[in-house]
């Protein structure tokens, strides 16, 4: 059964895997081909530990950075976390929530989006749950002692922190978890261990932090940008663990749906780690509640100071999520109830999913379709706000064809000061501008572009739209060949 499983979440992770890469895909695309110094020098605005932009360096060397190749490994991390979370409750003899636990994650609409992204979420989820698994084996052992399965736990919660900062959360809980069972001096070594390991990277994580903080400073837009609304964060993770990416466009019954998911979910995992009218709870299950529990609550509560609360930052919990579901279902005393309730989740996951492959605008924003049109047109200009904005176009147009021109040069707002290219557009006798408006509430939330672009004499004549991407033309009034 669990053969079928991985072989249905593999093929569902390879549709659609060819779609155009977004921004920060690109970034990590043309990243991968560079030396170390350049990486090191990306790494420094990209607040994220090294350990991907590793693997992805020595990956594109033998595999090239097509889109396929960039996002294989993701898939191969998605597949894998699925084989391991059935592995993990296989080890306590929980099959039926096993084979339950496996067939939801091979199936989740927001585990196979990540899983088809060129970034670390699912390598970062993968590690998360193979150093569950370890830390559950050592706690089985009656005495505590340095063997080899310590060391396999040791390099799975390692390669996990560096993988994503978010990892330490898991960690975090763990340590609770030795904290209450006071067992002190397991704690101590973990603790003594993962910070002398993690101590060469400090200075950059330190550098992280002061280009973050930079940038909200400098840009007002980034908190809300980067952040969920304190209220929304975690029904919203609910929500979008259970459907993915997708979004209902009626606000009514998108209301009513995430009501019905948020309940139906709260009374699953709750009925999944109590013990049938008690409120006794196993060593096991209390590891996955703080697996669950401590990286939302925390980051939930960070959000207040520190503004980068998006769910998907947590795809790390989600197999303790599914766990807890799956539990939850088989605490059911009706076999009836519990064939109503998986067929229930199975069909929201397919059909989340026959949603997010059949419409365009659940898909990533479509620079390969932006730059293929921007490629055809001839005597004219590109405009982006901003110079960060660029990556895509550099890497699907790597001859650098097409002319651009920047609004700002830096992550600076723009101003009258910064437009020099703009404001010069007439003395290169431009016909054609086409304003790629990406980031637009971001570098230029007062639309000063349209402004400078209007007093050099352009007037809007056509609005091209491509997914997540608005395109508007325009041409030099009274324009004349010379």
């Amino acid at each position: 059964m669990i053969l079928i499983i991985i072989f249905v979440a593999l093929i569902l992770r390879l549709v659609n895997l060819n779609q155009s890469l977004w921004l920060d895909e690109a970034v990590q695309a043309i990243t991968a081909r560079q030396n170390f110094s350049y990486i090191f020098q990306e790494i420094a605005g990209d607040f994220h530990p090294p350990l991907y932009h590793f693997l992805m360096h020595f990956w594109v060397r033998f595999f090239g950075n097509s889109e396929i190749a960039m996002r294989l490994p993701s898939v191969l991390f998605g597949v894998a976390t699925v084989l391991v979370l059935y592995k993990y409750l296989s080890y306590v003899r929980l099959k039926t929530v096993a084979i339950l636990t496996a067939l939801f994650l091979a199936t989740s609409p927001f585990h196979i989006y990540y899983s088809q992204e060129a970034r670390m979420y699912s390598m970062a989820c993968f590690f998360a749950a193979l150093s569950m698994y370890f830390f559950m084996k050592i706690k089985e052992l009656t005495k505590l002692r340095i063997n080899g399965l310590f060391i396999l736990f040791f390099i799975s919660t390692i390669l996990m922190i560096y993988s994503d900062y978010y990892g330490f959360l898991v960690l975090l809980a763990q340590m609770i978890y030795l904290a209450i069972k006071r067992n002190y001096k397991f704690l101590l070594i973990c603790l003594f261990a993962f910070l002398l390991v993690y101590l060469p990277w400090v200075p950059m994580l330190i550098i992280q932090l002061k280009t973050g903080m930079l940038a909200s400073q400098t840009l007002p837009g980034w908190a809300r940008l980067v952040n969920v609304t304190f209220w929304k964060a975690v029904p919203l993770t609910l929500i979008k663990f259970t459907i993915g990416r997708i979004t209902i466009f009626n606000r009514g019954i998108y209301f009513f749906i995430s009501l019905a998911i948020i309940v139906m979910n709260g009374f699953l995992i709750v009925k999944g780690f109590l013990k049938r009218k008690t409120f006794q709870i196993s060593n096991f299950k209390f590891q996955i509640v703080l697996w669950f529990v401590v990286p939302l609550l925390i980051s939930w509560l960070a959000s207040l100071f520190i503004p980068n609360f998006q769910p998907f930052r947590l795809l790390l919990i989600l197999p303790a999520f599914y766990l807890l579901l799956a539990e939850g279902i088989s605490a059911t005393s009706s076999k009836k109830l519990q064939f109503f309730v998986v067929g229930l989740f199975l069909t929201i996951n397919l059909g989340c999913l026959s949603a997010y492959y059949s419409n365009p605008y659940f898909h990533r924003e479509d620079w390969k379709g932006t730059v293929n049109f921007l490629l055809k047109q001839t005597n004219s200009k590109v405009l982006l706000p901003s110079m960060t904005s660029n990556w895509p176009i550099r890497y699907y147009d790597p001859d650098l064809k097409i002319k651009i021109i920047y609004g700002g040069k830096g992550i600076n707002p723009i101003n009258e000061l910064t437009n020099y290219e703009i404001n010069g557009l007439m003395d290169y006798e431009i016909k054609n501008v086409f304003y790629v408006r990406y980031l637009v509430s971001l570098f230029d939330p007062q639309e000063l572009i349209l402004e400078m672009l209007e007093k050099q004499g352009y007037t809007k004549i056509k609005e091209i739209s491509f997914n997540q991407i608005a395109v508007w033309e325009y041409e030099l009034t009274d324009y004349e060949f010379r």
